[in-house]
């Protein structure tokens, strides 16, 4: 079952990037959620999502969708994780730099998933026991073992409870590391470490 979900992800998570650049390149709004200006959502995240929802719950009815943008995200064990847009705050900014993350987690544990990047044609994807992939060819992480030769991608977040730590945190691999940036997608930031980028 497991494999279908993975082919399922490849073909609609390209779609949903057909569809994502389209709507970028129409008007659309900007708001924020949770209070915090900060967290940015667009009416793009939102058609998004159901455009996702909607796909999953006719391939696969029975299973469980949570989301970013949804609100009822009571889940068992096993489900469906959404991102429509990883990055939303780039994408507002027309900053080529955000992705769609879709994939599936069984008992806890993730099993299939893709992140895919439309503007750069990038997909990556996993599959548990099988490993991850970029366009289909294998990736690896890199072999750099020493600070001083890392690219190093720190995102700190909002919290205030972690600023200080985040500033300290920083400070240190300014200090330490060959670069230190913050691009703006967490889960390419990811993809980034698995395919040997940073």
């Amino acid at each position: 079952m497991n494999n279908k979900r993975y082919q399922f992800i490849l073909d609609i998570i390209t779609k949903a990037g057909d569809l994502l650049l389209q709507e970028r390149n129409k008007k659309f709004t900007t708001t924020s959620k949770g209070g915090d200006y900060r967290n940015m959502v667009t009416s793009v995240d939102v058609q998004i999502n159901e455009f996702l929802q909607k796909s999953i719950k006719t391939s696969f009815p029975n299973d469980q969708i949570y989301s970013e943008e949804s609100e009822n995200n009571n889940l068992l064990d096993s489900f469906w994780s959404i991102d429509p847009i990883d990055g939303t705050s780039n994408f507002a900014r027309n900053i080529p730099h955000f992705a769609i993350s879709l994939g599936f987690v069984e008992n806890g544990i993730p099993v299939v998933g893709a992140v895919y990047n439309h503007v750069t044609k990038e997909l990556f994807s996993f599959e548990k026991g099988r490993g991850a992939f970029l366009n289909g060819e294998k990736i690896e992480v890199s072999k750099v073992d020493n600070l001083k030769e890392a690219y190093v991608l720190l995102h700190v977040g909002r919290p205030e409870s972690v600023r200080q730590w985040g500033l300290e945190l920083h400070k240190m691999f300014l200090g330490s590391a060959k670069k230190v940036i913050n691009l703006g997608s967490t889960a390419l930031d990811i993809c980034f470490i698995a395919s040997d980028r940073v």
